[in-house]
């Protein structure tokens, strides 16, 4: 019995008999093949034409070809630096740009303010009704001052607006109720008080005490001790009554006005010394002064 083994017999019947392949079998699949690589190319192509972007062409295998497209971009652009000519008006309108914010009035929620050239009127407000010109009474080196009667997002309001020649401004607003002539007169006087009251107005020291107001002159006549008061009226033949005149050698009453609002007062010479004591409300007229301080000191009251 022979041993020999016939391997290529044994190779060839291992792969079973099978069906014969026709050649056009694989020269069709070798011309799909093809096709595929041509479309990713055109595919490829076009997105360097319509995109512009940066692509890279891959060759089969996964390696890069040498000369695939580059990216592009273009060059960076440079500031140029900054002229001390540029810089200067740069500088310049930041500066104009500040100052106009700065000179923009605050109207802490009234209806108008004071500047320098007058009434300003805030967002809102308007028409005005009635205005009063300087009811403080002060003079240029004092500042402004001005009353007004306005409507106000549709409310009516009072208002005394003042400014003194640093350039601060105070506005005091109240609702319309009562008399608008009597709300600025009281106000006017709340004013007047803060104004001697912090110290730094022209006023002060002058308003201080009523004795400072007026002053003996030549022949014993009532004179004004100050520029800001001015002497209306004085009347030396009239008898309070009472108490005030006792022990004096003259006595007597007078009208005034103080920064331009009526004052009335009495005022009487005691050993050659003049003192003056001020009548503590608005009055009509020297008569109805009068009358009250007659029933004051016929009373025992008096005026202080």
């Amino acid at each position: 019995m022979s041993t020999d083994i016939d391997w290529q017999h044994e190779l060839d019947s291992s792969f079973g008999t099978g069906h014969d392949v026709p050649p056009g079998h694989y020269v069709a699949a070798g011309r799909t093949a093809v096709r595929r690589r041509r479309a990713t190319a055109a595919v490829l192509a076009a997105a360097l034409v319509i995109g512009g972007g940066t692509v890279w062409a891959v060759a089969p295998g996964g390696s890069t070809r040498s000369d695939a497209p580059i990216a592009r971009s273009g060059p960076t652009p440079t500031k140029e630096p900054e002229t001390r000519a540029a810089r200067k008006e740069r500088l310049e309108e930041l500066r104009a740009a500040r100052d106009a914010r700065q000179d923009q009035p605050d109207f802490l929620g009234a209806p108008a303010t004071l500047d320098a050239t007058g009434l300003v009127l805030a967002p809102g407000a308007g028409p005005v009704l009635e205005r009063v010109e300087n009811p403080m009474g002060y003079t240029a080196a004092q500042g402004q001052s001005l009353g007004i009667r306005v409507m106000f997002r549709g409310r009516e309001k009072y208002s005394l607006l003042t400014r003194d020649p640093d350039g601060d401004t105070s506005m005091g607003t109240n609702d319309a109720t009562g008399d608008f002539a009597g709300w600025l007169e009281g106000r006017v006087r709340s004013q007047r008080s803060l104004d001697v009251g912090r110290g730094d107005s022209p006023d002060a020291g002058v308003l201080a005490t009523p004795d400072e107001w007026l002053s003996l002159g030549p022949g014993g006549s009532i004179e004004s001790a100050s520029p800001f008061v001015a002497v209306m009226e004085v009347r030396e033949d009239v008898d309070l009554l009472g108490s005030f005149a006792t022990g004096a050698d003259r006595a007597g009453v007078a009208r005034l006005q103080i920064t331009g609002t009526p004052t009335f007062v009495a005022w009487r010479v005691v050993d050659g010394r003049l003192e003056v004591v001020e009548g503590p409300g608005p009055f009509d007229s020297m008569a109805a002064f009068v009358g009250w301080a007659r029933e004051q000191y016929a009373s025992g009251e008096g005026m202080r």
